[in-house]
């Protein structure tokens, strides 16, 4: 699949044993970054996000709405892969609002991971 791979990176004295407590912890703020869709605006606003594309019919609050629906309902941007320990963040249609949407998702998720000083690793494949 296409998108952003998130994952738990190398972490610096981290047991073994607390590899478990940290992907119970990236699935968390995963989940509670994507119940916050006003956080998700405000941080694609930092960088310049369109409110509308160009054409006024797709708005950045309808974009980032999508994030609060339940993982794994059709069309979610978000899957959690248990097997891989990995955050999946779909790709989609060239939108150059949905982009915006897409990279605050991530930025806010670095941030809450690193308040947790877990590192974490973003793969664009």
């Amino acid at each position: 699949m296409t998108g952003y791979h998130i994952e738990i990176g190398y972490n610096a004295g981290g047991s073994l044993k607390d590899e478990g407590k940290r992907w119970e912890t990236l699935k968390k703020e995963a989940r509670n970054i994507a119940d916050n869709p006003k956080a998700i605006i405000a941080e694609a606003r930092k960088l310049g996000a369109p409110e509308t594309c160009d054409d006024g019919c797709c708005h950045l609050d309808t974009y980032a709405d999508n994030y609060a629906e339940p993982f794994g309902s059709y069309g979610h941007p978000i899957s959690i892969i248990e097997d891989n320990q990995q955050i999946m963040q779909l790709a989609g249609a060239a939108d150059r609002i949905k982009y915006h949407v897409r990279r605050a998702y991530v930025r806010l998720l670095f941030k809450a991971m690193h308040k947790h000083e877990i590192e974490i690793n973003l793969i664009v494949a």
